[in-house]
C-alpha cells in the first residue's frame, strides 16, 4: 500500500471517528481519539487547560480592542462567538471538517496540544505538518516536516495590533491556504481574531490548570451558542449565525459520543433531534428565510427544558474512571 492510500485509509477512519481503539471497542467512540496520542488519551478527554472567559474580557477591555467596539457587552459577545469558531471544523473546511477537527482540535482553549497525534500528520505528539497536502491544495510541499504546535498566548512573528491587520490576513492564510477552506467574511474573521488577541493579551498559562469536562458545561456552551446564533440572526448576520449553529452540532456529537448508549437512550435520542433541527436550521439561514428566527427562538426554548442531565454524568465518558475503564479494554 502507498503512502497516499494509506492517509486517505487513516482519513475515512477519523471522519468517521473509527480509531483504532474505538474501531475495537464499540463502547468508545470518540472521533477525538483518532487524532490523540494513546497515552494521552485519558487526561486530552478527561479535561482540558482551563481558560478564564471573564479574564480574556478584562484584558480585551484594557488594550485597544475597546476602541472597535460600540459598548463593552459587544466585545464580550464577539469573545464568546470567537470561541465559538474556534471550535468550528466546518469554519477550516476541506479534509479537517470531514474529520471534525477545528482550531480547538491543535490549539485546546487556546494553548497548544501535546498530545495532538493525527496519523501521516503529525511526527512526535503536539506536531502537526501544516504543509501537507492531504489537507492543504496550495500549500503541499511534498515534504514531510511537521512542527511543534504552538501555544496561542505566547508571542510569536505575527503582529497582533489592529492597525497593521496582519493577525486577519494570518488567519484567512490558514483557513484557505493551510486547511482549503472558504474565505470567511469580515462579519465572521472579526469575532474569531478578537478572541485569539484576548488570548495573548492575558498572557502565557504557566503550567496551566486543567478542568475536568463535563456535561453541564458542555450543555451550558451549548445553549450559549445557540443564543448568539439568534443574537446573530437578529442582526442580520445569517451566515454567522449558520455557522454557530454547525458549532453547536458539533458539540452534540461529542456529548452524545460520551452519554451511556444503554442508560439514556432517551437523551442520545434528544440529542440526534436537536442536531438535525440546527442542520434543517443552518440551510434556512444560508436561504435567508424570513422564518428561521422562529425556528431559532423555538430551538432556544427546546434546549431550555432539556431532559434531566443529572444522573447522566455518572456513568457517561465524562466520568474519568469510566473513561479509563474504557481506554483499558
Amino acid at each position: 500500500m502507498d503512502r497516499k492510500s494509506a492517509i486517505l485509509i487513516t482519513f475515512a477512519a477519523a471522519a468517521f471517528g473509527l480509531s483504532a481503539c474505538a474501531a475495537q471497542h464499540s463502547q468508545l467512540s470518540l472521533r477525538e481519539t483518532a487524532w490523540l496520542a494513546a497515552d494521552g488519551q485519558l487526561e486530552a478527554l478527561s479535561s482540558e487547560p482551563h481558560v478564564d472567559r471573564e479574564a480574556l474580557f478584562v484584558a480585551a477591555m484594557d488594550s485597544e480592542l475597546a476602541d472597535h467596539y460600540a459598548s463593552p457587552e459587544s466585545l464580550r459577545n464577539d469573545l464568546l462567538v470567537g470561541e465559538f469558531l474556534f471550535e468550528a471544523p466546518l469554519l477550516l473546511g476541506g479534509q479537517a471538517a470531514k474529520a471534525g477537527i477545528s482550531c480547538h482540535s491543535c490549539h485546546v482553549n487556546g494553548t497548544d496540544n501535546p498530545h495532538f497525534l493525527f496519523p501521516a500528520i503529525s511526527g512526535e505528539a503536539g506536531t502537526a505538518d501544516t504543509t501537507h497536502s492531504f489537507f492543504s491544495k496550495s500549500l503541499g510541499n511534498q515534504t514531510f516536516d511537521p512542527i511543534v504546535i504552538p501555544d496561542l498566548t505566547m508571542a510569536d512573528k505575527v503582529d497582533h495590533s489592529m492597525k497593521s491587520g496582519e493577525l486577519e490576513a494570518f488567519l484567512t492564510t490558514i483557513i484557505i491556504g493551510e486547511f482549503s477552506g472558504a474565505a470567511a467574511p469580515s462579519s465572521t474573521l472579526a469575532p474569531i481574531a478578537t478572541y485569539v488577541r484576548a488570548l495573548r493579551l492575558s498572557g502565557p498559562r504557566q503550567e496551566p490548570i486543567r478542568n475536568p469536562r463535563s456535561l453541564t458545561q458542555d450543555f451550558a456552551d451549548l445553549r450559549l451558542a445557540v443564543d448568539q446564533a439568534m443574537h446573530r440572526a437578529r442582526n442580520a448576520e445569517s451566515e454567522l449565525a449558520a455557522l454557530l449553529l454547525s458549532s453547536g452540532q458539533s458539540q452534540i456529537r461529542s456529548i452524545h459520543e460520551r452519554v451511556n448508549r444503554t442508560s439514556h437512550t432517551h437523551l442520545r435520542n434528544w440529542l440526534i433531534e436537536r442536531s438535525r433541527e440546527m442542520g434543517a436550521l443552518r440551510q434556512r439561514l444560508n436561504a435567508r428565510d424570513p422564518d428561521a428566527q422562529n425556528q431559532l427562538a423555538a430551538l432556544q426554548e427546546r434546549l431550555r427544558s432539556m431532559p434531566d442531565i443529572t444522573d447522566a454524568e455518572a456513568d457517561s465518558l465524562y466520568n474519568p474512571e469510566v473513561l479509563a475503564k474504557a481506554l483499558r479494554q
